[in-house]
């Protein structure tokens, strides 16, 4: 079939099927939805987006084993040649060639092969500045959205610096301020509402809501770390994630038991990472991120005060060598859909909250990226356990999911097969959809999530 006569079935394939999921996380988007709205109606209009989206279709359907490969080529040298035709033309851009530049590069991310990655992202950073920044991109600030989104999923799957902007500060878009919704949720940001007050509202169990709010805390505490730690810093870094890490290693592996056990130890390790004394107050308050994000680096805790000045004293006392857990992939047998020991059904979420935990412990612990911590067990362990739990409940916790998702993405570059794929556009999907809802509380994952890779890399945290 000639690629004109096939162009309009794959531009009705793109528009019903892939860009509701670009919007969505479960492909139900509501049509107040900015990329529903606003992109995908200009991709109907524009010449070379339609280009751009039937090529995106094209390389579904070759995935699916629907279309045949060379033909996806050809659609896909028709793309780039139009995009080129189109810059000779336009030297200083515009928004249509922005947003498909940015379209070509995510499909050449989750699709190719990746080997010019770095010159197409400096390419599209070279588009933006002849446009004057991303604030002069249209859109009401979307393409804006898409460019650095899809940046910074490349970036952190690839544990690289972004390229379009610094990961530890990204650029405002929007000037009003938007209110919380509690599905963004996120344990990268500090200041945000405790998972334990929300767990209800969330459909989370209160055992899946500790684990979260303990996950926030060890992050926020490496957050908190000055550019040049002193060792004490470190250690108490240490000291805690592998007390962490072997807490929840512990915790049962199929579903919370019930009742939930509520009472923590008395000997849970708090950290001061800084001169400052932490913040112990309501994390929910006030409601304006906007307002908080010079607190955003602030350690925040669930644990008393009291535990912490006797573990403090423990740190000095015991080498943290001690007491390190020794790394063991995680068990496959947790895959398993019943426990004949516990009448409690299998609560896929918490097993994915749980496994997640493990790993970023892992990571912190060991002070090593997820590449060399996640093994492609635990990655097929997480994602099989994830894939698990319907995506429209992983939409009511868009943030938890993005969480998780960004430790497989480095597993994920490196993975050829169609799970490997999938797993990195839902991270670029995840993030785009928590911009898209409020790029404030997106700048603040954007950056937690870009510092936190840096220092896990031994780049101090500074990207």
């Amino acid at each position: 079939m000639a690629l004109g006569k096939q162009s309009p079935d794959l531009l009705e394939i793109f528009v019903r099927t892939l860009a509701p999921f670009s919007a969505a996380l479960d492909g139900n988007a509501e049509s107040s939805n900015a990329y529903i709205k606003y992109f995908v109606p200009w991709c109907q209009q524009n010449t070379l987006l339609t280009h751009i989206a039937t090529y995106t279709a094209a390389c579904f359907l070759s995935e699916t084993g629907q279309l045949d490969r060379q033909v996806t080529m050809e659609h896909k040298s028709q793309a780039i040649n139009m995009l080129n035709e189109t810059l000779w033309t336009d030297f200083s851009s515009n928004d249509g060639t922005v947003a498909a530049h940015t379209q070509l590069i995510l499909n050449e991310w989750y699709w190719g092969g990746g080997t010019d990655l770095g010159a197409h992202v400096r390419g599209l950073r070279e588009m933006v500045r002849l446009r004057g920044g991303f604030r002069n991109l249209g859109l009401h600030g979307l393409i804006a959205k898409m460019a650095i989104t899809a940046d910074l999923s490349i970036a952190l799957s690839y544990e690289a610096t972004p390229v379009l902007q610094s990961g530890r500060q990204i650029e405002p878009l929007e000037n009003t301020k938007v209110p919380l919704r509690l599905a963004l949720n996120t344990p990268l940001v500090s200041t945000l509402p405790r998972f334990a007050d929300c767990a209800q509202a969330l459909k989370l169990d209160p055992a899946t809501a500790a684990v979260l709010d303990d996950m926030r805390f060890l992050i926020s505490a490496v957050l908190a770390l000055p550019d040049d730690p002193s060792q004490k810093e470190l250690q108490k870094i240490n000291t805690t994630s592998a007390w962490l890490h072997n807490r929840t290693s512990a915790l049962p592996e199929f579903s919370p038991r019930r009742p939930h056990p509520a009472a923590r130890s008395s000997t849970a390790p708090s950290i001061i990472v800084t001169d400052i004394e932490a913040d112990f107050g309501p994390a929910s308050e006030p409601s304006s991120i906007s307002a908080r994000r010079g607190s955003w680096h602030s350690v925040q805790s669930t644990h008393s005060t009291h535990s912490a000045a006797s573990s403090d004293q423990a740190y000095s006392d015991q080498s943290a060598d001690d007491r390190l857990p020794h790394h063991h992939p995680l068990q496959p047998s947790q895959m398993s859909t019943s426990s004949s020991s516990s009448p409690d059904p299998p609560d896929y979420l918490y097993q994915s909250v749980r496994l997640a935990a493990i790993l970023y412990s892992r990571a912190i612990m060991q002070r090593q990226p997820f590449s060399s911590v996640v093994e492609q067990a635990d990655f097929l362990l997480l994602w099989s356990t994830m894939w698990r739990v319907p995506l429209t409940a992983w939409k009511g916790v868009l943030g938890v999911f993005n969480w998780i998702i960004a430790a497989l993405a480095p597993v994920a570059a490196r993975d050829s097969q169609r799970h490997g794929r999938f797993v990195k556009s839902m991270l670029a999907n995840s993030l785009l959809q928590i911009g898209i809802d409020n790029w404030e509380l997106a700048r603040g994952v954007i950056e937690a999530s870009g510092r936190l890779q840096g220092w896990l890399g031994g780049r101090g945290g500074t990207e």
